[in-house]
């Protein structure tokens, strides 16, 4: 294999964020007596990753943004003043954690790097808890042989101290590894200002303007990694 380890970001990359946050936050929604909808997960979605863009900016930490989210969520669905919003936060993150899901094909994937004794690990701005209980559920711990989250770590992506922190943990040295993500903001910089390879997963080409090594399915990933 070209690379002596393989880092992966989580989700949107081999798990499916997307199926794990609504079903999370219908949850969430029912312990307040109200009826989900997908009008509500639309809504949610881009407060959602308002809060985590300003994460990975550093302009808030993740105490603040896992609450503020939910605050600016029920404010707009007109439930603002009869909703604990912490409450509502630990219920989500409770929900999330217990929950995990592949993408499609993801676990081909990492079955067919494991069979070529490629070593993974994987660096993601994650929660602590949540990514910790997807693990478990999942059983990631066959494939990576860590997982490295920026709570631990004390700073998010892009900032390079994770990929660093990667580095100690694992014993490879940067130049002989790489980063593969979705995000160019968090992902693709953060790997460049480590000085780490990087490729970004794709597959619905939207980021056609980002010149880097890109790919729009695991079979085309593979073959940049053999």
């Amino acid at each position: 294999m070209k690379y002596e380890i393989v880092y992966f970001d989580l989700d949107h990359t081999i798990l499916d964020f997307e199926k794990s946050e609504k079903i999370a936050l219908f949850n969430t929604l029912k312990y307040f007596s109200i009826e989900p909808c997908e009008e509500y997960l639309e809504i949610y979605k881009p407060i959602n990753e308002k809060w985590w863009k300003l994460f990975s900016e550093k302009k808030y930490p993740k105490e603040i943004i896992v609450i503020e989210r939910f605050k600016e969520f029920f404010h707009n669905i007109g439930y603002n003043s009869t909703i604990e919003f912490k409450k509502a936060s630990e219920i989500y993150l409770e929900n999330l954690s217990n929950l995990g899901f592949f993408l499609p094909r993801a676990k081909d994937l990492l079955e067919e790097l494991k069979s070529f004794n490629q070593r993974m690990a994987a660096i993601t701005n994650g929660v602590e808890k949540v990514q910790k209980g997807r693990s478990k559920a999942l059983n990631l711990e066959k494939y990576f042989e860590f997982i490295l989250t920026s709570e631990k770590v004390g700073k998010p992506k892009p900032d390079p101290l994770i990929f660093y922190e990667a580095e100690k943990l694992s014993g490879v040295s940067i130049k002989s590894s790489v980063y593969i993500g979705d995000n160019p903001d968090s992902d693709y910089i953060g790997a460049k200002n480590a000085g780490m390879d990087f490729i970004l997963y794709d597959p619905h080409n939207n980021h056609s303007e980002l010149n880097c090594k890109k790919v729009s399915n695991y079979i085309e990933l593979l073959k940049l990694l053999a």
